[in-house]
């Protein structure tokens, strides 16, 4: 459960998203929860790092180029993931710096997204294990929180990071999300990391694709549109400074009314490592 208030401010926003659509839960600090104090004394005068070589490790050899991962060998080093998800859960937030917290805090959800596709593998989809958001899974700091928890209250927090750019980064072990990068975030560089995330992603046809005059893209966009919206800021003129030339003709051309949504694909973002081997003239389509 969460500390205090924290399971009816979620239960609000999950309550919320369901009476006006599809629009994502309220994005806001739990105030008095002890994670949402260890990240606001982190940004107020944080100045460490946390290292994140194992998670860097295990992405490298484990997920492709293209975003998908290979859950059966990541099943095979459970360990060292456990073991990365060990120090998640003994770290000092309140010492890390800004950036070291946005990049923790990602590396977090992915992280854990993993560990729990994983330990019920094999699933078609994220949406067939119960609760897969909304149940405190997640150990950080010594408080045991849910995949939620981490996204709408700490990530989203116009409050804390206010950057759109994390829904390019965090990952939902789906098709239908923009691809999983094959590298752990760091705090040093994060925000060169997210912008090469945003421009992997709207340069996947799984996320953008420019059709009879129209740009479709992914939900993302109409689920968390008021992230995108802060500040002056609009949905258009994020993908007009994001998106590929050709989309940003036919944006600059027609404007918001160009925009149609993509439909979302919960298919889990598999990545059919064997096959590719055998595809490419390896008889033997996987390890020796």
């Amino acid at each position: 459960m969460l500390h205090g208030n924290g399971s009816l401010h979620l239960i609000l926003g999950l309550l919320l998203s369901l009476w006006v659509g599809h629009s994502a839960p309220v994005a806001s600090p739990v105030e008095g929860h002890p994670l949402t104090e260890a990240v606001r004394l982190g940004l107020e005068g944080g100045t460490g790092t946390f290292d994140h070589t194992i998670f860097d490790d295990l992405l490298r050899r484990h997920v492709s180029d293209g975003g998908e991962v290979d859950y059966p060998a990541l099943l095979r080093e459970k360990d060292k993931l456990r073991s990365y998800l060990d120090r998640l859960a003994k770290a000092d937030l309140e010492g890390l710096g800004g950036d070291s917290l946005l990049a923790f805090l990602i590396n977090a959800y992915n992280a854990y997204t993993l560990d729990l596709v994983t330990a019920h593998w094999p699933v078609k989809s994220i949406r067939d294990i119960e609760n897969p958001w909304n149940v405190n899974r997640c150990l950080i700091s010594g408080e045991v929180v849910s995949l939620d928890f981490i996204e709408h209250s700490l990530l989203r927090s116009e409050e804390f990071f206010d950057e759109p750019r994390i829904h390019f980064a965090v990952n939902c072990a789906s098709k239908g999300c923009p691809p999983l990068l094959n590298r752990a975030f760091v705090g040093k560089g994060i925000s060169v990391q997210l912008t090469d995330a945003v421009e992997k992603a709207l340069r996947s046809p799984g996320q953008l694709r420019v059709c009879e005059g129209r740009v479709e893209v992914s939900k993302i966009f109409y689920w968390f549109g008021e992230d995108f919206r802060r500040k002056g800021a609009t949905v258009l003129k994020f993908l007009q400074t994001s998106a590929p030339a050709e989309a940003v003709e036919v944006l600059k051309e027609k404007g918001e009314k160009s925009i149609t949504y993509l439909p979302f694909d919960w298919s889990v973002n598999l990545w059919k490592r064997d096959r590719e081997k055998r595809d490419n003239g390896d008889p033997f389509g996987g390890e020796k």
